[in-house]
């Protein structure tokens, strides 16, 4: 860890999901000391809170409206440029060297600024699914012509969306530092509990109409879904539906813990149509607790679900997924072979791993 270095963490929207929770672990992971730390984020509330380091406020609004939305984004991306590139002329008129780390494709503005003013560039790449498709192409020149590195989730990933210039690298994503880990599952309780949990968003590519239809499959059964919007979207997604009895809907439920604790399996129902996970974090997490998962059967969680510890499956086939759920079901023997194996998948994955990795990875290339 050089003391002449400084790290610029780059993050468009601060909110609960799976990208801000990945690159908290980054930042977090001790590469740089915290006063050489400096994080550019939205003023919303998420994962990116309380981070260690500098936090500097950066535009970032949204809209229904897809004309507005796309104001607001080239908006951010100006602004977010003239930040960053007042911050890098700061280090080096200070005599320090920098770099500087972009999550995600969008921030083109930082990738932009880094280019022109910094040393080194990473992008941390966590996304194949960018609509439109010209403004994904527009997103892969910035990098493919701005970016010195480029950190990818998956090797499925990595396979997709490849880049001809700057160096790649896997690095698998981790369970979150603040995540519990247990040393045994109560494998007893998990059976009888007879709940699936599934957390995901509103979005259709999501699977939630397939979640509807397997909780109709499975009436014995309770079905938890912790779905990442405020309370007021789910209410208005809810005020025209037919909710069935056995599901429970809960907007960002503060223990999420609670639910892969109880869960008798975990599910993502993501269609590969439409969105192909690239790496599948709640699964892992699931398989933390010793659950059983159902998993898209291409992209990233074919890496590390298999049918020893879940089943790979399109999500759209939601009677062969109530089968399944029921052939777990019939025996505790069976299910309890599926958890053992989830569980040490697992530790596969654990935090200290994955900070080991991302230390690893700065030190390699000397980006610290």
């Amino acid at each position: 860890m050089s003391s002449n270095v400084d790290v610029f963490y780059i993050h468009l929207f601060n909110d609960f999901s799976g990208s801000p929770r990945v690159f908290r672990d980054a930042i977090d992971s001790e590469i740089t000391k915290a006063e050489s730390t400096y994080v550019f984020t939205s003023n919303h509330s998420g994962f990116l809170d309380g981070v260690r380091g500098k936090r500097i406020t950066c535009f970032y609004a949204r809209s229904n409206n897809r004309y507005i939305q796309l104001f607001y984004f080239l908006l951010s991306q100006i602004l977010l440029f003239i930040q960053l590139s007042y911050s890098l002329i700061g280090c080096r008129i200070k005599g320090r060297t920098s770099t500087v780390v972009v999550n995600t494709m969008l921030p083109f503005g930082a990738g932009f600024a880094a280019k022109l003013l910094s040393t080194k560039v990473v992008y941390y790449v966590h996304e194949t699914y960018v609509k439109p498709e010209l403004l994904k192409r527009f997103l892969r020149f910035f990098i493919e012509h701005c970016a010195t590195h480029v950190i990818f989730v998956s090797k499925y990933l990595k396979d997709k969306e490849s880049f001809n210039k700057p160096i790649s690298d896997v690095i698998y994503n981790g369970l979150r530092a603040d995540f519990p880990i247990v040393d045994k599952v109560d494998s007893i309780n998990k059976f009888e509990n007879k709940e699936l949990f599934f957390a995901g968003s509103l979005k259709a590519y999501k699977g939630i109409k397939e979640l509807f239809h397997l909780a109709e499959y499975l009436p014995t059964f309770k079905v938890n879904a912790a779905i990442n919007c405020e309370e007021a979207e789910l209410d208005e997604f809810m005020s025209n539906k037919v909710i069935p009895k056995n599901l429970s809907i809960y907007a960002r439920p503060s223990d999420i813990q609670w639910y892969f604790e109880r869960s008798f399996l975990v599910l993502n129902l993501s269609l590969p149509d439409d969105c192909v996970e690239t790496f599948g974090l709640s699964l892992l997490e699931g398989m933390a607790f010793g659950s059983p998962v159902v998993s898209p059967s291409v992209g990233g969680p074919v890496e590390f679900v298999n049918n020893r510890n879940g089943y790979l499956i399109d999500a759209r086939e939601t009677k062969k997924i109530a089968e399944f759920v029921l052939y777990l079901n019939s025996s505790f023997d069976i299910w309890n072979e599926y958890s053992k194996n989830a569980f040490e998948t697992s530790k596969k994955f654990t935090a200290s791993e994955y900070k080991i990795s991302i230390q690893e990875y700065f030190k390699k290339y000397d980006l610290n």
